[in-house]
């Protein structure tokens, strides 16, 4: 749903043939940690935590990282400050796993996400720039 309302908006940081749950599967095997959140038994939102990152952060890829990817919240839930309490969620569960930085990246041109990480804490790091596409990256010690 997330990736559809995205596309709408013109913004294709995530396409909606990607989220199948094969590739779910795929990154638990990899050691990924794949979070719902529920509300009154309706899923609301999710996160994934990975442990390394190579592709986005290449040669900044650290073991001492933490890296959130497909944190959404349901559009219906929006402005109620969902998203804060599952980011600081995921912050401490990788605090947990004894990391010192919590690490996320999205579309470079996705005006208003960058503005909602420089609000939530996040430290911009640079810009990505692929083929097709461009990203920005985010950290918080």
């Amino acid at each position: 749903m997330s990736a559809r309302w995205l596309n709408a908006k013109g913004i294709f940081q995530w396409r909606p043939e990607y989220f199948h749950l094969d590739q779910v599967t795929e990154f638990m095997a990899d050691g990924a940690h794949v979070y719902l959140a529920y509300w009154n038994d309706a899923v609301v939102g999710t996160y994934t935590i990975t442990w390394s990152d190579p592709l986005i952060w290449k040669e900044l890829d650290s073991p001492d990282a933490g890296y959130i990817h497909r944190f959404a919240v349901h559009r219906d839930y929006e402005g109620q400050g969902l998203g804060g309490h599952l980011l600081h969620a995921a912050e401490e569960q990788i605090r947990q796993e004894g990391k010192t930085l919590v690490r996320l990246d999205c579309m470079a041109d996705n005006a208003r996400l960058n503005q909602y990480y420089r609000e939530m804490g996040y430290a911009y790091i640079r810009r990505l720039d692929a083929a097709d596409w461009s990203a920005s990256l985010y950290e918080k010690r």
